[in-house]
């Protein structure tokens, strides 16, 4: 009796079959060792469990955070600190019911990452130490920002909470964000009436190597790497000291590179003012006032850029909209300091957001301009 042909092909190829169970067992190990790091740094074998934790999906504005959650060890750029969030899916103090009117003055405050403020605690972000300053005069502080939204997203979040929530608020402050430009004109689109995401992904095969694998994410990583330098490709030649104090990134650098402003920054600047020209023609149908607020990453600090396109764009575009304009680039960017010093002062290393110092210096400006106001109504 003749042995069977998978049997024969295992007898002439012993080598072959030594090499794939070495390989399928390095692989196994991998998925073990990955997780059980996983689960002892972030408490679950999911290297983003936090983030899955924390967000969803929205239909209509591409995402938002879950409402009623509340996560004891959140982790972000190496910080581990508590995340609450209310019934209407923002962050807040405490998982709390949020009612849709209020009979006191109620402000809204719009952003991405560094408005939701990302790497702190509620209470030593500058939302939350603006809504407890306000809560003295019983003003109500929301706080509707999330990572990685711009103006397309601004727009139709407060479309649907004003319009479909039922949400009542007096005053909408949005922070708009350096990066905000170039999501404008890389990532987001609004067709049919919701935002979605135009920039692409990789396939799940590629995401789960990424999120559950140590060796193959690794190379991958390398491959990575490799090819950016190879194309030029954007950040590909960025320094350690770069990353450290979160400069050179090309999402920020299109008000100080031409090319970078060529490449992204004139589309998404106007993409930009389309979509906050409608939000601020929303708000003005229903009676709502704005404040738009405009701040420097390190890149605009380290160059010095005080006379920036930010500043200059989004004040005229709030002269001409009747919208009460703040510039924080004179708070992060003074001639007689070291702008790296300011960086390390006010940022978390290696990472481009604001830690608790740089909070309390955008809240301090903030509740001075609006002592400067007779009335919060006339912003």
């Amino acid at each position: 009796m003749e042995p069977h042909p998978y049997r024969r092909w295992i007898h002439r190829h012993p080598k072959k079959i030594l090499f794939l169970f070495v390989l399928v067992t390095i692989c196994l190990l991998d998925l073990f060792c990955t997780g059980v790091y996983h689960l002892i740094k972030c408490g679950t074998i999911h290297k983003y469990g936090g983030q899955r934790a924390l967000s969803e999906k929205s239909s209509v504005f591409h995402h938002t955070l879950k409402p009623r959650v509340h996560l004891e060890d959140f982790r972000w750029a190496g910080r581990t600190y508590p995340v609450s969030t209310n019934s209407l899916g923002f962050k807040d103090r405490a998982v709390r019911e949020v009612p849709l009117t209020a009979s006191r003055y109620r402000i809204l405050f719009m952003g991405d990452s560094f408005t939701q403020g990302i790497g702190c605690e509620y209470d030593k972000t500058f939302v939350g130490l603006i809504g407890s300053a306000l809560a003295r005069n019983d003003i109500e502080v929301l706080n509707g920002g999330v990572v990685l939204y711009s103006p397309a997203i601004y727009f139709k979040k407060t479309e649907y909470l004003v319009s479909r929530v039922g949400l009542r608020f007096d005053h909408l402050v949005v922070f708009l964000d350096i990066s905000d430009i170039h999501d404008e004109a890389k990532v987001y689109d609004i067709r049919d009436g919701r935002v979605v995401w135009i920039a692409g992904g990789g396939p799940a095969a590629m995401a789960f190597l990424y999120e559950y694998t140590t060796i193959p994410r690794n190379i991958l990583g390398l491959v990575s790497r490799l090819k950016a330098k190879l194309t030029n490709a954007p950040n590909a030649d960025r320094t350690e000291e770069d990353k450290r104090y979160g400069i050179n990134d090309y999402q920020s650098l299109w008000t100080v590179d031409p090319a970078a402003y060529s490449g992204y920054g004139e589309v998404g600047l106007q993409r930009a003012k389309n979509h906050m020209s409608l939000l601020a023609g929303l708000l003005k149908r229903h009676r709502i006032g704005m404040t738009l607020v405009v701040y420097p990453w390190p890149d605009q600090i380290v160059r010095h850029d005080l006379d920036s396109i930010q500043v200059n764009v989004w004040r005229d575009w709030a002269a001409e909209h009747s919208v009460h304009f703040i510039n924080l680039f004179p708070d992060f960017i003074k001639p007689q300091q070291d702008p790296k010093a300011v960086i390390r002062r006010c940022f978390i290393p290696s990472d481009i957001h604001w830690n608790e110092e740089g909070h309390r210096l955008v809240a301090a400006r903030f509740l001075a301009q609006c002592q400067e106001m007779t009335h919060l109504a006339d912003f």
